[in-house]
């Protein structure tokens, strides 16, 4: 699927707005510190305005030469469709469910969900959405120090609160 710059400029254009917004709202950096939580995020809107812009310029010159939206043959493909479904159902129940579930919990049923789809292995998608949720638990929660939503394990947050 080809999306004409037309299209896409404006939309990216639009992401680095809100990135700009979001980060202005971020805490002030503490005393000593020149950078506060909104430095990367905003230098990050302002690559992403300036490539929107630079991306709606290309749009807008080869307009008559390019239509606006030319769909793959895979949309054809119900097993091609069926993965696309997967994976945003996958994304939106961890949006929805992270908060009550918990990110081990959410994240190994989603996990889980498109391994089972994409492998067609049960045993091995099992083991391997284990193992994805563990690995990513222990990189953000142990090591960058993010913290994740415990959901209804919150009661044995000691138990399972590894260190490395």
């Amino acid at each position: 699927m080809k999306v004409s710059d037309l299209i896409m400029g404006p939309l990216i254009a639009a992401l680095g707005v809100t990135v700009l917004v979001a980060s202005s709202m971020q805490p002030k950096p503490v005393f000593g510190s020149a950078y506060g939580g909104g430095f990367f995020p905003s230098i990050l809107g302002v690559v992403l305005v300036v490539t929107g812009l630079i991306l709606t310029a290309t749009g807008w010159r080869q307009r008559a030469a390019t239509p606006l939206l030319v769909m793959g043959n895979w949309v054809e493909s119900p097993r091609h469709v069926a993965n696309t479904a997967i994976v945003l159902g996958a994304l939106l129940f961890y949006i929805l469910t992270s908060g009550t579930l918990g990110f081990m919990i959410s994240a190994g049923i989603a996990v889980l969900a498109m391994l089972l789809q994409f492998t067609r292995k049960p045993l091995l998608s099992v083991l391997v959405a284990i193992a994805t949720v563990i690995a990513a638990k222990l990189a953000f929660q142990d090591v960058l120090l993010v913290p994740l939503p415990w959901g209804i394990l919150e009661p044995f947050a000691g138990v399972l609160t590894w260190r490395l």
